[in-house]
């Protein structure tokens, strides 16, 4: 959008952080094309632009089928940043005439971004369940479970009417599926602004009332569903805040261009604020992270075994380290059709 300032110089150890990966695979991603870059004398530069396209392009092969060890490359971004080696396989898979989507069948895929997911479809995994990840916002997560493209969906998705998260998404996305919702985690949901802040920004109406840039994220995420119905209670027009129509596909890419001047603020994650270093971080709401599930006699065994890992130190003690996060009440039961 015209007016929005444009960041084009990322540096090496900003992609890395945008992306969740070494900065020596970002150089090698630059050196084998697969990420557009760019030379300021020596210094090797990339776009945000272009950052966000490779993320995007990553969810073409967006099932990715899951071989690391838990804690080592798990993140949606690593798995991300394995997407081009997953489309090749895919389309070499096409042209020696097998189809591609029979590397889902039987598989139990588990939708949503949220790094734990990662580390839970590893622990499945060990425990000889074929797990693939799939990285899409919640909301488009929900439309997919109730196709039958994923059999688990990661959700944060905040109801205005009941002031309620997730479970009026699941009864008006997924009718009539049989389904079990378990809790995953309570997290914090606010603004990310500026080191220092220096709109002083401190609620919701701040957005309107403030001359200011935003980092918008994109239709269908938790954050944006929140942004949106809060504009709606507040009778506010979205398209008149700056940025509003820039839509950011990721959490880390919307920290970063914040940080680095680009926007003013965004919503987003406490977590985000603990990753990238240039940001401050206004709390505004606790919302609730929690997994939903179909019920068929193909995910019976996969559910077991959800619920005995979510409710096991072992995988608690994975998680505890992780910022941002409240796990109690990790595992129980919400909600069963």
């Amino acid at each position: 959008m015209a007016g929005v300032p444009r960041i084009d110089v990322l540096t090496a150890e900003d992609v890395a952080s945008i992306l969740q990966i070494n900065k020596n695979t970002v150089y090698g991603l630059a050196k084998a094309g697969v990420l557009p870059s760019y030379n300021v004398g020596r210094k090797l530069r990339f776009s945000l632009g272009d950052v966000q396209t490779y993320i995007e392009a990553s969810k073409s092969a967006r099932l990715q089928g899951l071989t690391a060890p838990a804690g080592q490359g798990t993140s949606p971004a690593a798995h991300a940043a394995r997407a081009a080696v997953g489309a090749a396989a895919n389309a070499e898979a096409g042209s020696a005439g097998h189809d591609p989507a029979s590397i889902t069948q039987g598989a139990f895929i588990i939708g949503g971004r949220d790094l734990l997911l990662d580390v839970l479809a590893n622990y499945l995994s060990a425990g000889g369940i074929r797990v693939l990840r799939s990285y899409e916002s919640g909301y488009r997560e929900l439309v997919s479970l109730y196709s039958g493209s994923v059999q688990a969906a990661a959700v944060h998705l905040w109801d205005s009417s009941s002031d309620s998260y997730n479970l009026p998404y699941v009864k008006r996305l997924v009718p009539g599926t049989p389904v079990v919702v378990l809790r995953l985690a309570i997290r914090s949901q606010g603004l990310l602004v500026r080191q220092n802040n220096p709109l002083g920004l401190r609620g919701w109406s701040d957005l309107v009332r403030t001359p200011l840039t935003l980092a918008n994220r994109e239709r269908g995420s938790g954050s944006r569903v929140l942004l949106d119905e809060k504009l709606r209670l507040l009778e506010a027009d979205p398209f008149g805040i700056e940025g509003y129509e820039r839509e950011i596909v990721s959490d880390l890419a919307q920290g970063t261009l914040i940080a680095k001047g680009g926007a003013d603020a965004g919503v987003g994650a406490e977590r985000v604020y603990h990753q990238i270093a240039g940001l401050d971080y206004v709390p505004l709401q606790s919302e609730r992270l929690d997994l939903v599930i179909t019920k068929t006699s193909a995910t019976m065994r996969a559910i077991r075994a959800v619920r005995g890992f979510l409710g096991s130190q072992m995988f608690r003690n994975e998680l505890i380290a992780l910022p941002g996060y409240d796990f109690a009440g990790l595992g129980a039961k919400l909600y069963e059709t």
